[in-house]
């Protein structure tokens, strides 16, 4: 029923997909509460995100905002993240990070819109980020100290003031990044193992990276979500896509 096959990512999932499928949600976070502290988890895991550096409200608090699936979504101007502690349903070796985010321009050079765990300076266990050009990749850090990348999505086709659904994968060997359905190539290296052992925090980052450095996100980000599989998204989204409003169709 359609009900049950809402997903996180926004997607509504076709009745011949997996049977494994929904239990594969790690982390949901549809945003639509509207108000308050506090963005709760809909997976079933228990890993409910705090806004800003506090419980209570403080300076990196995103707004609240209108949304674009669940009512309501999270404004971030540059100084506001969300929290989600550490947790190892959110420590899968197989992934899917998955959101829509909306921004009038590039928020910058690596720049965050969701991330697990901080090295320092240096990189989260995965992350969706913006790179040096300012664009849009996916990555993970596995365990031998190397970051393995997706390709590179053009910041013009991101952050062009309209809501787009990102999405990155790690299926053991390849990470991917897919824009509005559409497989970004450009992938580099292959293999490696997720290195969840973070010194700095194991925490996770909704808009922005929890390490030593200050890198968050300028924009709307909605319906963040994390699978504990690699989901074809390319195959999914044609079927769906008249779902969504205008402008994606």
């Amino acid at each position: 029923m359609l009900a049950a096959g809402v997903l996180a990512a926004g997607f509504v999932v076709p009745a011949t997909a997996s049977a494994g499928l929904l239990d594969s949600v790690s982390g949901w976070w549809p945003m639509y509460e509207g108000s308050g502290q506090t963005i709760h988890d809909l997976s079933g895991k228990g890993n409910n995100g705090t806004l800003g550096s506090t419980p209570g409200v403080d300076a990196n608090d995103p707004t609240w905002i209108k949304g674009f699936l669940f009512g309501s979504a999270l404004r971030f101007d540059g100084n506001d993240f969300v929290r989600i502690p550490d947790s190892s349903a959110l420590e899968p070796q197989n992934i899917t990070v998955s959101a829509w985010i909306r921004a009038s321009g590039s928020p910058g050079t690596n720049r965050y819109i969701i991330s697990k765990g901080a090295s320092n300076c240096d990189a989260a266990s995965y992350g969706l980020y913006s790179t040096y050009s300012g664009g849009l990749r996916f990555y993970m850090y596995d365990t031998t100290g190397h970051e393995r990348y997706s390709g590179l999505a053009n910041q013009d086709n991101v952050y062009n003031g309209k809501w787009h659904h990102v999405a990155g994968t790690w299926d053991g060997t390849t990470a991917k990044l897919f824009v509005d359905g559409k497989l970004i190539p450009g992938s580099t290296d292959t293999g490696g193992t997720i290195d969840y052992n973070m010194p700095t925090t194991g925490d996770g980052g909704i808009g922005g990276y929890l390490g030593t450095c200050d890198l968050y996100y300028t924009g709307d980000i909605d319906d963040v979500a994390i699978f504990s599989q690699a989901l074809p998204i390319d195959k999914y989204w044609s079927a769906l896509s008249l779902l969504f409003p205008k402008p994606l169709r």
